[in-house]
C-alpha cells in the first residue's frame, strides 16, 4: 500500500483550536469508543458515531476522512496512556536483575488497565488487521524499545543493541498474546497463567 495513501487515509484533517470544536472533537471520540465497545469495529458506522456524538455527519468528516482515522485517533490515545505507564519502568535501575524484576511488576499494572478499560483489546484486534495501523503499533513498539535502551544503557553496551533489540520485541510480541489472552479469561485464570509468565520475564527477559 503507498505510504502516503495510508497517511492521507489515517490522518486527522484538522486540529482543533476553539473550544466548541475542541468539545466536539471529544464527543466524537467517546461515541466511537462507546460504539466499538457495543458491537466491535467492524460494524460501527461513520453515521452511528456522528450520532451517538449528536453532530452533523458533515462535522465528523471534517475531522476524520474514514473510520480507520477514528481507531487511529483513539490508538494515539492509549498509545499515550500505555507510553507514560511504560515510560520509567526502567528508570534508576542497577542491575540487569532487578530490570527484569520491574519488567515483571510492570505486567500486572498492564494486565490491570487492560482489564479495567476493554477498548484496548477491542483497538488491539483490528489494528491487527489492517495494514496501516499495524504499522503504528510496530513503530510503537520500537519507541519502546529505544527508551528502554536509555535507561539500560549503563547495563547494555551499544554493541549489543540489536541482539537486545530483537529480544525486547519478541518479548513485547509474547507478552502482548499473554495479556490478550488473560483479559477473555477469568480473574482466576488469568492471574495463575500471568504469575507463571512473570517468573518466566524473570529469567529470560535479559537472556539474550
Amino acid at each position: 500500500m503507498d505510504e502516503h495513501m495510508v497517511d492521507g487515509r489515517l490522518q486527522l484533517r484538522k486540529q482543533p483550536r476553539q473550544e466548541r470544536s475542541i468539545q466536539r472533537l471529544e464527543a466524537i471520540m467517546e461515541a466511537a469508543e462507546t460504539l466499538i465497545l457495543e458491537k466491535g469495529v467492524g460494524d460501527v458506522t461513520m453515521s452511528e458515531i456522528a450520532q451517538r456524538a449528536a453532530i452533523p455527519i458533515g462535522s465528523l468528516y471534517q475531522f476524520f476522512p474514514q473510520k480507520a482515522a477514528v481507531v487511529k485517533a483513539l490508538h494515539d490515545r492509549l498509545a499515550g496512556h500505555m507510553e507514560n505507564l511504560f515510560r520509567n519502568i526502567f528508570a534508576d535501575v542497577e542491575s540487569l536483575d532487578h530490570a527484569a524484576e520491574r519488567a515483571a511488576d510492570c505486567l500486572l499494572d498492564i494486565y490491570a488497565r487492560f482489564r479495567k478499560e476493554p477498548i484496548y483489546i477491542s483497538l488491539w484486534q483490528v489494528v491487527a488487521t489492517d495494514n496501516g495501523l499495524s504499522r503504528l503499533v510496530a513503530d510503537f513498539h520500537d519507541q519502546l524499545i529505544q527508551t528502554f535502551h536509555k535507561d539500560l544503557s549503563h547495563l547494555v553496551p551499544a554493541p549489543d543493541f540489536e541482539r537486545f533489540r530483537i529480544h525486547m520485541k519478541l518479548m513485547i510480541l509474547s507478552t502482548a498474546e499473554v495479556i490478550r489472552f488473560a483479559c477473555r479469561e477469568s480473574d482466576d485464570v488469568a492471574r495463575a497463567h500471568l504469575d507463571h509468565w512473570r517468573r518466566f520475564i524473570r529469567a529470560n527477559v535479559f537472556a539474550y
